[in-house]
């Protein structure tokens, strides 16, 4: 990592704590599925800092072992990744699970039956939170996900977005620390990767947007290789120590709506 870009990162975070803010970060993790050692890594990590992680898992992938394997895991938090991270677009229109290429009752029968699953599997580990495969979805099918019981969704970070409904929280991801060309995935760098994660920190911090969205780093446990990896270790390092970061987990980000007593 760049001293440079290091530089950067400290210098915005600096500049939160001199205003007297607190930096809101997470991390979300995509296509969960079955136990393998990226993901024992992933969570070696998150226990080592008390980092807490949105795995975002594919419904019809993951099973028991899974949960075997997050149960002891205490900063792992389950999303729901789509349902069974299928395109169903044809060809030419890019990769769409949630996508109106089908019935739009299909659509949503198919998120229906991912949280049913995902309740019953995980319990209160798992956050009723849509993570779209590919980071699509059609916007028609927003206003129907509170009415199912969903919470928020999160797809990658685009400052122009369509305006959900009020009570459906979105927290997208503002740095993927992969670069994908087709189906191949590398490492982006540290210094595009901290770059990214400076512009929406300063772009909060001056009130350029909403600075209630927790500022989100993206990695893809299973194709990360050893820069990616120890970027992370680094970026917890160095954050974990600052006075005016706060890790939050997606259980913070969204939490259970209040009941009526």
């Amino acid at each position: 990592m760049t001293t440079d870009a290091l530089n950067n990162l400290f210098t915005e975070l600096d500049a939160w704590k001199r205003a007297g803010m607190t930096a809101a970060l997470w991390w979300r993790d995509d296509d969960a599925a079955e136990p393998c050692i990226e993901l024992d890594r992933l969570i070696r990590l998150s226990n080592e800092y008390g980092i807490p992680c949105g795995l975002a898992a594919v419904p019809t992938r993951a099973g028991e072992p899974l949960r075997k394997t997050i149960s002891d895991a205490p900063h792992i938090w389950i999303l729901q990744h789509g349902y069974a991270h299928k395109n169903h677009a044809p060809s030419g229109n890019g990769a769409w699970e949630l996508g109106l290429h089908r019935p739009k009752s299909a659509v949503l029968e198919d998120l229906r039956n991912g949280m049913l699953k995902f309740t019953q599997l995980f319990k209160n580990r798992f956050v009723p939170v849509v993570v779209p495969p590919w980071n699509k979805i059609d916007s028609e099918l927003l206003a129907y996900l509170p009415v199912m019981g969903f919470r928020g969704i999160s797809t990658s970070y685009k400052k122009q977005r369509p305006v959900p409904p009020g009570d459906l929280r979105v927290a997208d991801a503002h740095c993927d620390v992969l670069k994908w060309k087709k189906k191949e995935a590398r490492f982006a760098g540290a210094e595009h990767c901290i770059n990214d994660l400076v512009e929406h920190l300063k772009d909060k911090r001056t009130g350029l947007v909403d600075d209630s969205e927790p500022t989100c780093v993206l990695t893809h446990h299973l194709e990360m290789n050893a820069d990616a990896w120890i970027f992370m270790e680094m970026l917890f390092s160095m954050t974990s120590a600052h006075t005016a970061v706060q890790w939050m987990s997606p259980a913070d980000i969204w939490p259970p709506a209040p009941t009526n007593t």
